[in-house]
């Protein structure tokens, strides 16, 4: 699939992501925060299927119904992102912050998703990206796990999730038959690529959001 492609797929999970903002949300400004978040999701989620070998390749001729589930995991890490930033340096100018769980139930419902299935996910990656933040920096950890979630959207499993205890300390302390698959897990140019995509992601974010 093209990048061009990619790009129209993308611009309609968040076109679509705008109209479910309007009716989730009425406050001006609210509704930019959210905007805000789910910009950055769409962006985040692109950039991986554009710049991952592996995800890449599952990614395939790609579909709407695959992009919104990216988009909106990847929405859920900016959620976690923006929420460590607002505590460390109490913003002057967002929005009131309501508690990160009710707004990342206000996220399922921009994207349409599954509030059991993602709320877990929220769950784990924000307990994952504060770990990583804290004991590590470089987020390995959480771009290997958000990996083989992104493989599993895109018709891969690669994790038997139920046996990963979080926040993974170090991938080689993951229990025998946790790891199905780790071919994308040991790819030095995914890893990248999802560094470089929660990035882009949290770049356009914050743009999005200071520029109104």
């Amino acid at each position: 699939m093209t990048t061009a492609d990619n790009e129209g797929i993308f611009e309609n999970v968040w076109q679509n992501a705008l109209v479910s903002i309007e009716n989730v949300a009425s406050d001006d400004n609210d509704q930019r925060f959210l905007k805000a978040l789910a910009m950055g999701g769409s962006v985040a989620a692109e950039t991986l299927v554009t710049t991952s070998p592996a995800i890449k390749q599952l990614w395939g001729d790609g579909n709407q119904q695959t992009a919104t589930s990216l988009s909106l995991l990847f929405s859920l890490i900016m959620l976690s992102q923006l929420y460590i930033v607002a505590k460390q340096n109490p913003p002057q100018n967002y929005v009131a912050m309501l508690p990160k769980e009710v707004t990342a139930t206000r996220i399922f419902h921009v994207f349409n998703g599954n509030p059991e299935e993602f709320f877990q996910d929220f769950r784990h990656f924000d307990e994952q990206f504060s770990y990583d933040l804290e004991k590590h920096k470089h987020l390995i950890h959480t771009s290997c796990m958000m990996l083989s979630r992104c493989s599993e959207i895109c018709g891969h499993p690669c994790v038997n999730w139920e046996k990963v205890k979080w926040p993974v300390v170090e991938l080689t302390h993951l229990t025998k038959g946790t790891i199905t698959d780790s071919s994308t897990l040991r790819s030095k140019a995914d890893v990248d690529a999802m560094l470089s995509s929660i990035d882009a992601g949290a770049q356009a974010m914050m743009s999005y959001y200071s520029g109104g």
